[in-house]
């Protein structure tokens, strides 16, 4: 724990090193553009001295001049202040539009008309065609043809057009396109809809499988609307102040929670008590990150108190169990799940059913002294009296009573510490 807490806290010293340097720069670099570049030229590209294709357009309100728009970045989970997020001298905009373009000339093409069921996999299907040609502004390519495309993403409905135009500019590293006729004329892609229906993952630091999250406005690795779901502040991205942040605490503790699980092997009567039943695969699969070989396989979570299992049949990171390849990303910190062989194990874990299904709440690193109210006195298994605890916060419901506290609320001052260990504590 104290060696993943470092290695974190070394991670943010880093990067708030480069968010330094590079303001450092911007500002010297931004005083040279104006006095001999002109206004026109990205401070970015003179910063990281690289050499702009004429087509690299750039777009209004872009802090760190990746061509990526603020907003763009924060819906798609890049950050705002960081043109060059894994490093490698390309802005971040350039690269992702050049890998939009790559893995569109991938999709298959499908033709309604052809009789052929739609493909439950991404696809491209020409909409309209004009029959002419039209030319770039920026380089004079004048055989570009008048074709409008429509890349469909079946499984989440999300449906981006664009025209042979758009993807001229694509190839060249721009989402903001020109040209001379009113058949395409000037605009620009939408970036979120189109990394959604090309199913892009998010980009991350080497080595690290923290992957940044969508829409996720404190960057703490868990989205808006999962924060919501599981009464986190939005806007708080260490609520316990541990100095990790809370998607990276929550998805260790969770993995921490899984491994402590009694299994149950099928056979006989389970247990009365969350258990977990292995599904075991004859195979491995790779992860995305580190490229260690994990199996296949993975656990079913079964909570018969409250007649609820993880996961659900609708899930969208496999329907039959937690794969091993999830649990290994939570044990790095991350929710996230990429795996190199089994498109099913390419998603997101679903947190607020885990963390209802392990009874689960805050990021707190549960030890064998924090012993729940119902823990056995002796060999014959009778029960530590006052035995009722309603919200799991390890204070009994008369306790709670008697001092005032709320028998429905685990932790009344927000702080993800249960109500029970703070007062221990205290």
């Amino acid at each position: 724990m104290r060696r993943l807490r470092r290695a974190h806290q070394r991670h943010v010293t880093e990067q708030a090193k480069r968010r330094k340097k590079f303001k450092q720069r911007a500002i010297a670099a931004g005083t040279a553009a104006v006095i001999t570049l002109g206004a026109g030229v990205s401070l970015n590209k003179v910063l990281a001295q690289y050499i702009p294709d004429k087509h690299e357009l750039p777009v209004i309100k872009d802090a760190d001049w990746d061509l990526l728009a603020d907003k763009e970045e924060i819906t798609i989970g890049y950050q705002p202040f960081n043109p060059d997020q894994n490093d490698n001298k390309v802005p971040d905009g350039v690269e992702l539009a050049k890998r939009c373009a790559a893995d569109i000339n991938d999709l298959p093409t499908w033709d309604p008309q052809s009789g052929v069921p739609e493909p439950n996999e991404p696809y491209k299907t020409i909409i309209a065609a004009a029959f002419g040609i039209e030319t770039c502004e920026v380089c004079g390519k004048n055989d570009i043809v008048m074709i409008l495309w429509e890349i469909v993403n079946p499984k989440n409905d999300v449906r981006v057009r664009l025209t042979d135009m758009g993807m001229h500019y694509l190839e060249h590293g721009s989402f903001t396109f020109h040209s001379l006729s009113d058949w395409s004329g000037r605009g620009r892609l939408d970036v979120p809809a189109l990394a959604r229906a090309l199913e892009l993952p998010l980009p991350y630091e080497p080595n690290d499988h923290k992957l940044p999250v969508a829409e996720d406005e404190d960057a703490d690795l868990l989205a808006n609307k999962e924060e919501t779901a599981i009464g986190y502040r939005i806007f708080k991205p260490d609520q316990n102040r541990n100095e990790i942040n809370d998607g990276t605490d929550l998805a260790m503790c969770c993995a921490a929670a899984v491994a402590e699980l009694p299994q149950w092997s099928g056979q006989g009567d389970p247990p009365d008590e969350t258990y977990k039943f292995e599904h075991a695969l004859d195979g491995v699969e790779q992860c995305d990150i580190c490229e260690k070989w994990i199996h296949m396989g993975g656990w079913e979570i079964i909570n018969p108190k409250l007649g609820v299992h993880y996961p659900e049949p609708n899930n969208p990171l496999d329907r039959m169990f937690l794969p091993d390849l999830a649990l290994h990303y939570m044990e790095h910190g991350s929710f996230d799940c990429y795996g190199e062989d089994l498109d099913d194990h390419r998603g997101r874990v679903n947190i607020a059913l885990l963390l209802h299904v392990l009874e689960l709440r805050f990021p707190q690193y549960w030890n064998r002294h924090l012993l729940p109210l119902d823990y056995s006195l002796g060999p014959v298994g009778q029960l530590a009296p006052a035995a009722n605890d309603l919200d799991g916060d390890l204070l009994a419901d008369g306790e709670e009573l008697a001092a005032g506290y709320n028998l429905y609320d685990p932790d009344q001052d927000r702080d993800l510490s249960s109500d029970g260990i703070e007062l221990a504590n205290r």
